[in-house]
C-alpha cells in the first residue's frame, strides 16, 4: 500500500490565500493516481518522476472551515481538517521580523488577554539552512491558532499585521514565518536571483561541500564550549562564592552603571566582572511579585539576589527580566550581584534602560532612548554606584561562522519548498545585517522581488520595513559609525522605484539605544493598511 502525503504547509489549521486560483500538492509514489478532494470540488492528478502530485482548485470567497483528502487506487488516504480561506501573508527577514510576542510582554500585556482567536494562525519554518538544491518540502511547521498558551512565539510584527488585518475585515489571517535572526538577504536568494553577485555565488559554492561545512560546524561549537569552560575554571569569582556579594562590595572598586565599559578603566576588556550593590525594600513591598529588571548587556550574565541565582541570559540581546522568587527578599537591606561575561572587548551594561525591581506589574514605555515603566505598585531604581572586582581575564572568543546566514541557505531549505503557493502579500523587514555593502542593497532587493514573484504570484505586493533610527555605538561593529545604516535606509527608499514595491517607514518606533525595538505594534498595523488597501 502506498503513503500518501500532503506538504507540510496544507496540514490541519491551514489557511489558503482566498480569490486566487487554490494549489494543492502533496507527495506519494510514482507514477500513483491520486484523488484530491476539497471543499465539495475534486480532481485527479498523477504523481510525477519524484513523487509529487499537484492539484488545482478553483478561486474561493473566504470561509471555512474545510477538510483536505487525497486518496488512491489502494484506498490510501491522508485528510487535513480545519482549513480557512481567507488572506496568506509571507513574513521574512531577521531579527526585527521574527522577534517573538514574549520579548514585547511588558510593552504590550493585554495581548494575552485578548489573544483567543483561532482567525489568526502562524506557520512557523525553523531556520534550516541547504545548500545543494532546494528542500521538496519544508521540514517543520505546524498551523498554530493565536491563544495566550500560543502567542509568546508568535512574530510580533506578523501578529501585529494579522490583528489590524483582521481590524478591517472579518477574515482568517495565516501568517507564514520564514524569518532567521542575523541573516543576510543574499540567504534568502537563489542561485538564479544572485546571478552576477559573483562573491555570493562563490560563498554559496563553498558551503556545498559537506566536510567544509561540518567542519565549521563544529569548530563553532567546540570553540564557544571551550572559551566558556575556560572561562568558567579560571574565574575567581566563581571559587570564591562572589555571588553573596560581600567581598565585591568591601574589596571592589566602584563603577557608575549603566555606561559603556569603553569609557571606564574596563575599556577593552574581556572575561569576566562580577558586579555587586545593595539595595532596600520596603516592608509592605517584601510579599509582593517582584521582577529584576536590568536593560541589556554584553555580552551574557548570571544573576543572584541575596546569594540566590534568579536568571541568567545567554546573549546580549535581550532585555533581563528576572523574575524573583517568593522568600528571597527580605524587608530592609538586600544584595544583588550579576556576572558579566564579555567576549570580544565590547562590554557594557546599556545606558537608557530600566534597571531597577519592579513590585507588581506595569506597561513599559520608552521615549526612544530612555526606558520606564507604567503603573506597577513600586520600583527600586538600580542605576547609579556599583562595586565590581574582576573574576577573570582571557583573549577573545572566537568569531563564529553562522553557516545558515550564508547566501542561498534558506531559499533552499525554507522558502523553495512552499513555491506556487497563492499568498495576498509578502512583507520583508530586514538590512541591518547588509549595512556593510548597503550600495548593493537596491539591486539584490529587484532581483529579490522578481524570483519571489515567480515563487508566489506576479500581483504580490512586496511591503519593506525600513530601519529605523538607531545609534549605530550600540554595536561592536559599528557599521560605519553609522554610514552603513543610513546608506541603507537610503536603498530601502530606491526600492519603491520598483513596481508594486511599498515602504514602511519605521522612523518613530526606534530605540537609539537598542537594535530591537520593542513599539512592533505600529510596524504591523502599517503592514496591514497596505495590503488591506490594495
Amino acid at each position: 500500500m502506498s503513503t500518501i502525503k500532503l506538504a507540510r504547509i496544507f496540514t490541519n489549521g491551514a489557511v489558503l490565500q482566498r480569490n486566487k486560483e487554490i494549489h494543492i500538492w502533496g507527495f506519494a509514489s510514482k507514477g500513483s493516481v491520486i484523488s484530491v478532494e476539497f471543499a465539495n470540488n475534486k480532481t485527479e492528478c498523477g504523481c510525477d518522476e519524484n513523487g509529487r502530485f499537484d492539484a488545482v482548485f478553483p478561486a474561493m470567497d473566504k470561509g471555512g472551515p474545510y477538510s483536505i483528502t487525497a486518496s488512491d487506487k489502494s484506498g490510501a488516504a491522508v485528510c487535513s481538517e480545519n482549513i480557512m480561506i481567507g488572506d496568506v501573508v509571507i513574513i521574512c527577514g531577521q531579527s526585527n521580523m521574527e522577534f517573538p510576542m514574549i520579548r514585547v510582554k511588558e510593552t504590550y500585556p493585554l495581548e494575552w488577554d485578548n489573544a483567543g482567536n483561532d482567525m489568526i494562525r502562524t506557520f512557523k519554518v525553523t531556520e534550516n539552512g541547504v545548500f545543494k538544491a532546494p528542500l521538496e518540502d519544508v521540514e517543520t511547521g505546524e498551523w498554530i491558532p493565536a491563544a495566550p498558551e500560543t502567542l509568546d512565539d508568535y512574530s510580533a510584527v506578523g501578529y501585529f499585521t494579522a490583528k489590524h488585518m483582521r481590524l478591517k475585515e472579518d477574515v482568517c489571517v495565516g501568517v507564514i514565518d520564514l524569518t532567521l535572526g542575523g541573516v543576510i538577504m543574499e540567504a534568502f536568494m537563489s542561485p538564479g536571483m544572485l546571478e552576477g553577485f559573483d562573491g555570493a555565488l562563490a560563498e554559496a559554492e563553498k558551503f556545498k561541500d559537506d566536510v567544509y561545512r561540518q567542519a565549521i560546524l563544529k569548530s563553532n561549537d567546540e570553540n564557544a564550549a571551550k572559551w566558556r569552560e575556560d572561562l568558567d575554571k579560571a574565574d575567581t569569582g566563581i571559587r570564591d562564592h562572589y555571588e553573596n556579594g560581600e567581598q565585591i562590595i568591601n574589596q571592589g572598586k566602584q563603577i557608575a552603571l549603566p555606561q559603556f565599559f569603553s569609557d571606564t578603566e574596563l575599556s577593552g576588556f574581556v572575561g569576566s566582572i562580577w558586579i555587586a550593590r545593595k539595595f532596600t525594600v520596603p516592608k509592605e513591598y517584601v510579599k509582593k511579585k517582584a521582577t529584576l529588571w536590568f536593560g541589556t548587556i554584553t555580552d551574557y550574565d548570571f544573576c543572584y539576589v541575596n546569594g540566590v541565582f534568579i536568571g541568567t541570559t545567554d546573549y546580549c540581546y535581550p532585555p533581563r527580566r528576572y523574575e524573583i522568587p517568593e522568600g528571597i527578599l527580605r524587608e530592609g537591606e538586600n544584595t544583588v550581584v550579576i556576572r558579566i561575561c564579555v567576549e570580544k572587548g565590547f562590554g557594557r551594561v546599556t545606558p537608557g534602560k530600566l534597571y531597577g525591581v519592579v513590585f507588581g506589574r506595569g506597561v513599559r514605555t520608552t521615549d526612544g532612548f530612555t526606558e520606564g515603566i507604567d503603573g506597577a505598585d513600586h520600583v527600586v531604581g538600580l542605576g547609579g554606584v556599583w562595586n565590581y572586582l574582576i573574576g577573570a581575564r582571557c583573549s577573545a572568543s572566537e568569531e563564529t561562522v553562522f553557516v545558515n546566514w550564508k547566501p542561498t541557505a534558506l531559499y533552499n531549505g525554507m522558502m523553495a519548498p512552499l513555491s506556487g503557493l497563492s499568498v495576498k502579500a509578502f512583507a520583508y523587514y530586514q538590512g541591518e545585517s547588509n549595512c556593510v555593502s548597503y550600495e548593493e542593497y537596491a539591486a539584490l532587493t529587484g532581483r529579490f522581488v522578481e524570483g519571489i514573484r515567480k515563487m508566489w504570484g506576479n500581483d504580490i505586493p512586496y511591503i519593506c520595513v525600513q530601519l529605523p533610527e538607531f545609534d549605530a555605538r550600540m554595536e561592536e561593529v559599528s557599521y560605519d559609525h553609522g554610514r552603513g545604516w543610513r546608506g541603507l535606509q537610503a536603498a530601502q527608499e530606491e526600492c519603491v522605484k520598483i513596481p508594486g514595491c511599498y515602504l514602511v517607514k519605521a522612523f518613530g518606533c526606534g530605540e537609539l539605544n537598542d537594535i530591537h525595538p520593542q513599539r512592533k505594534e505600529p510596524i504591523g498595523k502599517d503592514i496591514a493598511d497596505i495590503i488591506m488597501s490594495l
